[in-house]
Parts: structure tokens; C-alpha cells; sequence
């Protein structure tokens, strides 16, 4: 009785829209023009909807969606209608790199589940960025939906665009090779279009779409009429030379070069509308993309690098589980590798096999994960993983499943077991969200045994019990109004020992945070956050700490750093026609974790993206963090500034410049009750000064997904070879090339 009346409480909402489609039998050039006479038979998609900052209402930009298909691609025409055609944001950009543009965003839900989909999207002169957004893999309640979108895969289709006087046209062809669909009969596909506008940030849906549900797909429309697709079986070989030479400094200070290794490798592809299979030996790994710059002073733990290897990146999304059970960059140094994906009715399947020589010896992972769709949009899922290596091993299994229900909630659980040599241990997790409109919440319980390890995925911290319970109470302004959302967030979170080993018995640590997001009319978004946090020291972390001298007496660490008050205030500008900025200061009290004590932590991040030309990108970022102790003086500090230009004449030809500067300094650890240094092995315990700079640049030739070309050259200057304080040397180099074509039948 309370549900339904929740349900019906809830805003009206049109059904789901339905459009039957042509099969055509025309071939057209794809020029972003739609001056050919079967434009004028296609099926024509219009009565958008705003959904984005305030759902419910009539979009206020007009999109007209034109759609037919043919015996082996389905095509699309958009024409984006705008009242101020002069402040559309287009570039030429690299591939999924149209974030600051106008775009618009097409989802193909070809098994029609509602679960999973292709994304293709595009922006006015019709660069792409394309990957396939799943449902469950995102968070609840502080989003919009549950769902996460991967970008990670490439698929081959044509598109192009120009901006007119009034507003901008794309055309879109789309082979069915580039699909996986349900079988050869006739089809009905889930289908939705998402436009953004970034002169105002709205963003406009085709179907309804309201943030009153648990799920984006489940509101999709539907595209039907499709029969007679041609795909057949699709077969693509990728063969790639390589090579490298490798330059580090030596122990007489010379910087000392290699030999020019050469490589080669090939990757292969079967597939076959539901299902592929995927082959690699002697695979590239090279990455071609600096990882991401991480403040490590003041942290206990590792901390999440996203996979960027080509190989891996193929199907990712298919491998996602609660807690991150497979990490596929666990698989270091591959020699070969194998996946199968496939889709048979409700049943899915991924599997990952790859022999990696990284240790000794070398390792044998198998992962599997394992899926099977529930009614409405619940499923059910298994996740295997091993890893072989000599005599040592490590075993996990881990079920779970999500349950949708009401339309606005989803109960999610999991229970997973793991066995490596004289230690095993379970994993689980408990969680039930609300995606209200007005009000949504996510609580979620997790526990994670001492005796659990996973060598093909990240688990950072084991010997746990966190609960988190999370509200957001949101509010949306009239048309108009110069505040168009405001939403109000309340986390409490609380973390037990799995097994107590200190503490007074009650949670070990805690963190109460509220925080306020308001969106301004113009795409003005502004939040403030504040926190209050707590923690025990654990003792054993401690106990080979001496104090006043290496002989001194054993240190005694402080038990508990209680009421660490601060707060955050974060601006972010429009995405303006040629620069957009966003801004974050943090001031508050920290625990200091290597002598257990506390302090306070200013730290500053910032961005600034200049745009002065269609094709020439720059990008600023810094942050910078000093820690200073309660006793006074500084314990820490980083500032670590990343510039990197991108210019691109043209889509196929690429030219990124990248730069990043790090200052890490760490002081050698005291008491912090008295001030008295710390020892460790005979030495002063702590302290860190290192300067460097890492620089690369990176040339790309991409016609199109799977045929690319790149030569690249990465240098790093450090003041680890010249001791502290000195001025920087260059300590490693190092020249890449690469060659690979794709043949595709």
C-alpha cells in the first residue's frame, strides 16, 4: 500500500515511444548533407523532452531525427536545431574527446533488455566518441541513473557534420558489423537519443526520460521493422610491428641506450551478430596515454589506476562486478591472450584467458563472468577468476544479482569465497537504493574477511565492514529561474574490523559529510561540501618505530584522532565557446598516518581548457597540497602541475605535447606528541624530496579503428640520481613506433 501511494505521488510520465523504421535498398554518401531522395522516405523521430537540470518538461531546442536502414547498415540523419547557431562548440577532436562540445548521443539497445547498449555519439561536424553503457555498473542515488558508460571501445562507422545558419546536421552510418544483436530474424531494438546543449547545459531525451527511475534503458523507445540484416560473419586480423629503444642512467651517472628492439604481434577477431571471439599473441601493450597524476604523500593504500591497453579495453564492460573482482591490469606482461563474449537470450558470457611472464613464473589467469537476465531489469551474475603460477594459485568465486522493483529501486547483493595458499576468506555486500526525483538514498553494507585476496582484481583494503548511507534531497527551479537544481547530500559512513584487533569494539573509522551542488541558469554549477572524520591507529602498523635515537625506547602510538573538521567549496565554469575552468579548494584537519598523528590539509586543484581554434586544445591542470602538523612546522607537501596541447589539422592526423611537473616533499617522522624523532632500522624514519618532470609527445595517423600509426618519444628528468636539492637530471628516455592495419571481411 505505502509503495503504490509512493508510485503514485510520482510525476506523470509519457510511454515509451515506438517508431516503425524502412528497409531501404539505397546507398548514400555519408557528408552530413541528407540531400539524397531516400532522406525523404526515412522515418522522422521529433517531441523531445528536457531532462537535464529539470525533467518532464518540452525541450527548448527543436531535434529532428531521421532513420532508416538497408541490407547491411543502419543510418541516421540529425538535424539540431538552434536559436543561437553562433555559439555551438564544435571541434575537430580526437576520438571520445568531445566532452566541451554540442553533441548528440544515439543508444542502441539491439538485444532490446534493457541492460546494455552501443553508444554512438557525435558533434557537429560529426567527430565521434562511441562504448557501451551498462546498467548496474554506476552508482545510485547520487547520479542520475545506475548505469555506467565505457568509452573504452571503438567501433568502425562513418559519420560527418557542419554547423548552418540554423543550427548543425550529422549524418550517421552504422554497419551491422559493428553490432551485436539478438540472432538473424526479425527485430525490435531499444532505442534513445540524448542531445546536449552547452550553451545551456540542458540536456534533451526523445523518450521521457525521468530521474525518478532505477534505470536510463528501461525508458528507452523502440525502433521496429528491422528484418533481413546482413552481417554475416565478420573476421578481422590486426597485424602490428613495433618498436623501441629504451635509455636509463647507469651507475657511473651516464644515461645509457639500448638497442632498437623490434616487435611483432597480431590480434584476431571472429564474430557473428551475439557472439565474438577475441585472439592475441605476442600482443602491444605500449601505452600511448600517460596515466593520471595521483597525490600519494599522505595515503595508505593503493590507489585505482584505470586500464588504457587496447586488447584488454575490447568488451571491458562486460567484465564489471561489485568490488572490482577483475582488474585485468593485474595481467602485467602478457605473451598471449583470449576472450569470448556472447549473448544467448537471457544468458550472457565473457571469458578472459592470458599467460603472463611478468614474475617466475609465469602466471595463468582465467576469468570469467557470467550473467543471466531476470524479469524487468533484474539479473543475476558469477564471477570465477584464477590465477596459476608454480605452486602458488589464488582462487575466487562471487555471486551476485540486482533486483529492480517499483520502478525507482533496486536491492543488490553479493557473496563470494576466495582460497590462495593458507588463506582464504569470504567477500559480501548488501545494498538497496532509491532513485527518486525529490529524494533518493543508497545504503550499502559491505564485508571483506582478512583471510580474502584477489590476484585478478582490486581489493585494497581487506580486514573490513563499511556501511554507507547516502541521501540526496533535490529541488529544481521554474523556467527561467536563475537557479535551475539545487540538491542536498547526507553521507554518514562507518568502517568495523572484520576481526577486532584494536579499537574500543565500535567502528575504527568514520566521516559525516553534507554537501550542497546548485546549478545556475547558463551551466554555472557550484557545490560546497563539509566533513567531520575520525580514525584508530592500528598499533601493529607502528611497532619497529624507536623514539630519540635507533636505540631509544619503542614508539607509542596516539589510539584514536577524533572530530577532524573541514570542508570544500568547487566552481566550474560553462563550457564557453573557447575556455572553460573549474576549481576546488579543501581545508580541513587530517590524520597524519606515518606518525600517527593529526594535522591540516590545505589542498587546491584547478583546470583551465582553452580552445582558441577548432583544432588546437589546451589543457591546464595543477594541484597543489601542504600538510601541516598540529605541533606545527610542515609534515608534507605536493604541487603537481600537467600542461598538454593537442592539435588536430584534420580527424585522421593527430599531435599531443604533454608535460607534468612533480614536487614531493615528505619531512623524516617525529612524535607527534613531543616533536622527538622517529627511527626505523638504525635511520631516521620517513622523509621524502623528490623533483621531477615527465614529457611526451606523440604523433598519431588514425583513419579509421584498428589501422593507426604512432610514433612517440617520453624523456623524465628527476633529482634521484643528483641527490636532494639539486637541479634535475635526465634519468630515463625512451623512442616508440607502431604500425598496425586492420583487415576486416
Amino acid at each position: 500500500m505505502i509503495l503504490a501511494l509512493l508510485l503514485a505521488l510520482q510525476d506523470p510520465q509519457s510511454p515509451p515511444p515506438s517508431a516503425s523504421i524502412p528497409r531501404i535498398e539505397a546507398e548514400v554518401r555519408v557528408d552530413g548533407v541528407l540531400d539524397e531522395p531516400v532522406w525523404s522516405q526515412a522515418t522522422k523521430l521529433d517531441g523531445f523532452h528536457q531532462y537535464q537540470p529539470v525533467d518532464g518538461r518540452p525541450a527548448e531546442e527543436r531535434t529532428e531525427i531521421l532513420v532508416w536502414y538497408g541490407p547491411t547498415s543502419i543510418h541516421f540523419g540529425i538535424r539540431a536545431f538552434d536559436r543561437s547557431p553562433q555559439t555551438i562548440r564544435a571541434t575537430v577532436a580526437d576520438r571520445d574527446r568531445i566532452g566541451s562540445d554540442d553533441k548528440v548521443v544515439l543508444y542502441l539497445d539491439t538485444f532490446n533488455d534493457r541492460r546494455r547498449a552501443f553508444v554512438f555519439g557525435v558533434n557537429p561536424l560529426g567527430i565521434q566518441e562511441d562504448g557501451v553503457l551498462s546498467e548496474g555498473s554506476g552508482s545510485g542515488a547520487g547520479s542520475l541513473f545506475g548505469a555506467g558508460l565505457d568509452r573504452s571501445p571503438d567501433f568502425i562507422w562513418q559519420s560527418r557534420g557542419q554547423v548552418t545558419d540554423s543550427g548543425y546536421v550529422v549524418e550517421i552510418s552504422i554497419p551491422f558489423k559493428s553490432l551485436r544483436y539478438g540472432g538473424t530474424g526479425p527485430q525490435a531494438w531499444g532505442f534513445n537519443v540524448q542531445r546536449t546543449t552547452r550553451r545551456t547545459g540542458y540536456e534533451d531525451t526523445w523518450s521521457d526520460v525521468r530521474r525518478a527511475n532505477a534505470s536510463f534503458l528501461a525508458q528507452s523507445g523502440r525502433l521496429e521493422g528491422l528484418h533481413d540484416l546482413r552481417s554475416g560473419i565478420t573476421v578481422e586480423v590486426q597485424p602490428y610491428v613495433s618498436g623501441i629503444v629504451e635509455g636509463e642512467r647507469n651507475e657511473a651517472g651516464d644515461l645509457e641506450h639500448g638497442t632498437f628492439e623490434p616487435d611483432a604481434g597480431v590480434n584476431l577477431r571472429l564474430s557473428r551478430t551475439n557472439l565474438a571471439l577475441d585472439a592475441t599473441l605476442n600482443p602491444d601493450f605500449s601505452q600511448v596515454l600517460p596515466d593520471f597524476g595521483l597525490v600519494t604523500v599522505n595515503e595508505r593504500f593503493a590507489l585505482f589506476i584505470p586500464e588504457r591497453r587496447e586488447f584488454f579495453l575490447e568488451g571491458i564492460d562486460l567484465f564489471n562486478t561489485p568490488n572490482q573482482l577483475i582488474y585485468t591490469r593485474q595481467v602485467v606482461d602478457p605473451v598471449a591472450g583470449a576472450k569470448f563474449t556472447g549473448k544467448f537470450g537471457r544468458f550472457g558470457v565473457a571469458y578472459l584467458g592470458a599467460l603472463d611472464e611478468s614474475g617466475d613464473p609465469d602466471a595463468l589467469f582465467n576469468i570469467g563472468r557470467f550473467r543471466y537476465d531476470l524479469a524487468g531489469n533484474s539479473l543475476a551474475g558469477l564471477t570465477v577468476t584464477d590465477r596459476e603460477s608454480g605452486d602458488d594459485y589464488n582462487r575466487v568465486i562471487a555471486a551476485d544479482t540486482r533486483i529492480v522493483f517499483g520502478r525507482i529501486y533496486f536491492a543488490q547483493a553479493q557473496l563470494g569465497q576466495s582460497w590462495s595458499p593458507g588463506k582464504e576468506g569470504p567477500i559480501w555486500q548488501a545494498e538497496v537504493d532509491r532513485t527518486g526525483r525529490k529524494w533518493g538514498y543508497n545504503a550499502q553494507l559491505v564485508g571483506i574477511a582478512p583471510g580474502f585476496e584477489t590476484d585478478a582484481g582490486f581489493v585494497n583494503r581487506t580486514d573490513i565492514i563499511t556501511a554507507r548511507f547516502f541521501n540526496r534531497f533535490s529541488w529544481y527551479g521554474a523556467r527561467g529561474r536563475l537557479v535551475e537544481q539545487f540538491s542536498v547530500f547526507i553521507a554518514p559512513r562507518r568502517l568495523w574490523e572484520y576481526e577486532q584487533r584494536y579499537g574500543d569494539g565500535g567502528p575504527i573509522e568514520g566521516a559525516d559529510r553534507i554537501s550542497a551542488d546548485v546549478r545556475l541558469r547558463g551551466n554555472w554549477n557550484l557545490s560546497t561540501a563539509l566533513t567531520r572524520n575520525f580514525f584508530w591507529f592500528d598499533p601493529a602498523v607502528y611497532e619497529d618505530l624507536v623514539v630519540g635515537d635507533p636505540t631509544g625506547p619503542a614508539f607509542t602510538p596516539a589510539q584514536k584522532a577524533d572530530g577532524l573538521f573541514g570542508g570544500s567549496v568547487t566552481i566550474t565554469t560553462p563550457p564557453w565557446r573557447k575556455v572553460d575552468a573549474t576549481m576546488q579548494v579543501n581545508y580541513g584537519e587530517v590524520p597524519i598516518f606515518d606518525e600517527a598523528g593529526t594535522g591540516s590539509e590545505l589542498r587546491v586543484t584547478g583546470g583551465i581548457g582553452l580552445r582558441p581554434t577548432a583544432s588546437l586544445r589546451v589543457s591546464l591542470n595543477a594541484t597543489a597540497t601542504r600538510i601541516e602538523r598540529s605541533l606545527g612546522g610542515e609534515f608534507a607537501h605536493t604541487f603537481l602541475p600537467r600542461v598538454t596541447v593537442e592539435f588536430q589539422p584534420v580527424r585522421q592526423l593527430f599531435f599531443r605535447v604533454f608535460a607534468e611537473y612533480r614536487d614531493d616533499q615528505r619531512e623524516t617522522l617525529v612524535d607527534p606528541a613531543t616533536g622527538t624523532p622517529l627511527f626505523l632500522d638504525g635511520a631516521p624514519a620517513g622523509g621524502l624530496d623528490f623533483r621531477g618532470i615527465r614529457t611526451d609527445f606523440l604523433a598519431q595517423y588514425l583513419p579509421s579503428p584498428g589501422t593507426v600509426a604512432y610514433i612517440g618519444y617520453a624523456t623524465n628528468f628527476d633529482n634521484q640520481y643528483t641527490g636532494l636539492g639539486s637541479d634535475l637530471t635526465q634519468s630515463q628516455d625512451r623512442f616508440f613506433v607502431k604500425v598496425a592495419y586492420l583487415f576486416r571481411h
